[in-house]
């Protein structure tokens, strides 16, 4: 029986790469843990989103009481959690191209640079062939949609020559008639794929490159100064111990969560964290990294990004740190499954190197089927799903690990134990 770990705990949330802000994911939160506490026979109190003396933080609390499903183990103490949102949104926005033109231009520059390293792909490929698929498919689906309305304008446009010719025409309005009717056309195919935009956000996802291609260029300095006091406030609060650990603020986990493109910046974070824990002799032990729905690789492969693969580095080089990932297969925006510090060319031979803890969170466990079948129909929803409550109890539990009675690490046990 596994005793509790926590009775107080600091959450750093990154979100990903998205121009919502604190009140949004806070209404997330709450809304799920609710939600999650009735079928989990769990209460969370979630309390009301407060600023901080950071304009760039916000936090609130969260407040566990009660038992565990299908647990012997019961434990009794509340465990009281901080849960802080590191604000990134605003350079999101600052970085969001507007405009058709912008975002077509932002793209073929990232695509250009991911295809000058085939050898990258070929590993996304060989270990996450899902993935690889979605990263191409809005320049497939938009140079598809350039080819039928090139083939299709010149069709119309032949057929309204042959008209014109059968009714005896002047040049000046076959002319006419012929480009209308390519326009026409031409415009319908890229309505109609401006259509299956909507539904799939592609632009979303070539904003994402672009950004990414930025970062690898090291072009971001807005972003390496937030990186960099992130890092200093998750290390400080680690660092709040007393004499002998009896600090009342200090906490029993440091807990830093990256969802999606935070994922990139967590470990970005964690790096410069570790750094400062080497120089300074802090121990890591009671500092964890959950990520959820990692893109690591998406920054990690690229030619340029030399400098982020050294942050790689340095977490595959910590001892006693627990790093957790669960990533979904159905995520076709997520490298489920693939260890971001192998597929990345970080060896990690020496057994006391860090190893990430690769894990599938099992939606299909947590859901019926009908419900499980419209949810992997909605790419968008299955990436969020990583931050809700599902109708059904099970191994994966967003709620219990940021604000339950045990580490991260024990409740990889405990969700053995399920």
């Amino acid at each position: 029986m596994t005793q509790q770990t926590v009775r107080r705990r600091h959450v750093f949330f990154m979100s990903g790469f998205d121009p919502k802000g604190a009140a949004y994911y806070h209404r997330l939160y709450a809304t799920g843990a609710a939600a999650q506490a009735l079928v989990s026979e769990q209460t969370y109190e979630v309390g009301h989103r407060e600023r901080t003396e950071n304009s760039h933080v916000q936090q609130w609390s969260v407040v566990w009481r009660g038992g565990v499903a299908g647990l012997a183990t019961t434990p009794t103490e509340p465990v009281h959690t901080t849960f802080e949102y590191l604000a990134w949104d605003d350079l999101v926005r600052a970085h969001w191209p507007r405009g058709g033109g912008a975002v077509a231009w932002g793209s073929l520059l990232a695509y250009w640079t991911a295809l000058s390293s085939g050898l990258s792909l070929l590993r996304v490929w060989q270990q996450s062939r899902r993935t690889l698929i979605a990263l191409a498919y809005p320049a497939v689906l938009w140079l598809l949609a350039l080819t039928m309305g090139t083939v299709l304008s010149w069709l119309a446009a032949q057929l309204m020559a042959r008209f014109g010719e059968a009714s005896q025409w002047t040049s000046v309005q076959q002319w006419l008639g012929i480009s209308v009717a390519a326009m026409v056309v031409f415009i319908s195919c890229g309505w109609g794929a401006l259509e299956v935009e909507k539904k799939l956000h592609t632009s979303w996802l070539l904003r994402i490159y672009r950004f990414a291609d930025l970062w690898a260029r090291d072009q971001l300095p807005d972003l390496d100064e937030r990186l960099d006091m992130m890092a200093a406030r998750i290390y400080a609060c680690l660092q709040r111990q007393g004499a002998n650990g009896h600090d009342p603020e200090s906490t029993d986990e440091v807990l830093l969560v990256g969802f999606s493109v935070g994922s990139m910046l967590a470990v970005s974070v964690m790096a410069r964290i570790l750094s400062k824990c080497q120089k300074d002799l802090v121990t890591v032990e009671r500092l964890s990294l959950l990520t959820l729905g990692q893109c690591v690789p998406l920054l990690g492969l690229m030619p340029r990004a030399q400098k982020f693969r050294g942050e790689l580095q340095t977490l595959s080089l910590a001892t006693g740190l627990c790093w957790v990932d669960y990533s979904s297969p159905p995520d076709w925006g997520s490298f489920a499954l693939v260890d971001p510090l192998a597929i990345c060319g970080v060896a990690t031979r020496l057994s006391a190197r860090l190893v990430p803890e690769m894990r599938s969170p099992r939606f299909h466990t947590l859901f019926d089927a009908d419900d499980y079948a419209k949810l992997k129909k909605d790419k968008r929803r299955v990436h969020l799903q990583y931050l809700m409550a599902s109708p059904k109890s099970g191994g994966y539990d967003y709620f219990s690990m940021t604000a339950g009675p045990w580490r991260l690490r024990q409740s990889l046990r405990q969700e053995s134990n399920l």
